[in-house]
């Protein structure tokens, strides 16, 4: 199977072999995966453009969509409201 991917990446035919990658050295997601996934205490978490902590989110993993960010076992971002 590897070398199925290696050979579909070579040819540069393919559109998407993966639903998510890593993201850049910076901690941001490339423009075709900009669903940010993150492991952290409190589980799998990803943010979406809508996350009012998008920005500040360093992604370990970026998805192409929230579809396949729950599919990898991600669940939506809670907003922590101080009262």
């Amino acid at each position: 199977m590897k070398k199925i991917i290696v050979l579909c990446i070579m040819l540069s035919g393919c559109a998407h072999v993966s639903a998510r990658v890593f993201p850049y050295l910076d901690g941001e997601c490339p423009w075709d995966f900009p669903v940010k996934g993150n492991d952290g205490n409190r589980g799998f978490i990803y943010h979406d453009y809508e996350s009012p902590y998008y920005e500040r989110v360093d992604a370990e993993w970026c998805f192409t969509n929230t579809d396949e960010a729950r599919a990898y076992g991600y669940r939506k971002y809670k907003v922590h409201r101080s009262y």
